[in-house]
């Protein structure tokens, strides 16, 4: 029990330690989330982690959680996939494209039926991560969406994203222990 206790000490203290943003090497690890309340009702949380394989270049894996409902009729949504970003500039304000692509499984309740189907779906568009510290940057995205369930026809439109990111580098941890 003590030995969790110092190693869940350890890491949140080299988090306090490391010094990053996008270079190579570096990971990043977060997520986001949109909500609509407009005709009907949708939750999407959307965490993800990833790595630099090259300055300012990321790809890694997002998992979504979606539940909506219209009336009577709702669905539940899991999607697993890659995502890939590419960030510009040198300042806090960064702005970056992304795109991802997930593999979902869909359950649907309509008119007291209820049932499963596979499909995907895409994103793709502009962003911007404000970095509130050398470590941590809250996110605004803007892009278009498109989904494909199985059995029915495809549905796009433009999708707004707000989140977060915390980006971590062991060089913050090599120079912090250096320093000592």
């Amino acid at each position: 029990m003590k030995k969790g206790f110092f190693a869940l000490g350890f890491l949140l203290l080299s988090c306090l330690c490391l010094k990053a943003q996008t270079e190579k090497g570096d990971w990043l690890v977060g997520g986001n989330f949109t909500l609509n309340t407009s005709n009907n009702t949708t939750i999407s949380l959307n965490p993800s982690a990833g790595h630099f394989f090259a300055k300012n270049l990321a790809g890694g894996g997002t998992i979504r959680l979606l539940y909506d409902k219209s009336g009577d009729n709702s669905s539940t949504v899991f999607g697993i996939g890659p995502f890939i970003r590419y960030y510009f500039g040198k300042s806090n304000l960064k702005p970056f494209l992304m795109s991802e692509y997930l593999f979902t499984s869909t359950k649907l309740s309509f008119d007291g039926n209820t049932n499963t189907e596979n499909g995907a779906d895409f994103f793709i568009g502009p962003g911007l991560a404000a970095f509130v510290n050398d470590n941590v940057a809250i996110e605004t995205i803007v892009g278009y969406t498109n989904t494909k369930i199985k059995g029915f026809d495809s549905d796009g439109g433009l999708a707004i994203r707000i989140g977060f990111q915390v980006y971590l580098s062991p060089r913050g941890i090599v120079d912090t222990y250096k320093s000592q």
